[in-house]
């Protein structure tokens, strides 16, 4: 959202992430990851949602990790996917 602020604010890449980086912390954001965001909305593209992924589908039941994860937060991920 803030990379989206900035762009439409009319600023240059190096700008909005000089910005953000004061705002929020110093390696928050890199100059190429902004003019990675910066090339997708000059092109009109404004989604800001993960789009699905092609690959290998994901053998974990999402609603099954999140319960365990909620049971105890300290679970290792070596414990979750055994």
């Amino acid at each position: 959202m803030l990379l989206l602020h900035e762009f439409c604010l009319g600023r240059k890449a190096t700008e909005a992430t000089s910005n953000i980086c004061e705002m929020m912390g110093k390696d928050t954001l890199s100059i190429h990851t902004t003019q990675h965001w910066f090339h997708w909305f000059k092109n009109g593209d404004f989604e800001l949602d993960d789009l699905p992924q092609s690959g290998r589908p994901s053998l974990m039941n999402m609603d099954v990790l999140r319960e365990l994860i909620e049971e105890d937060p300290r679970l290792t991920t070596w414990c979750l996917a055994e």
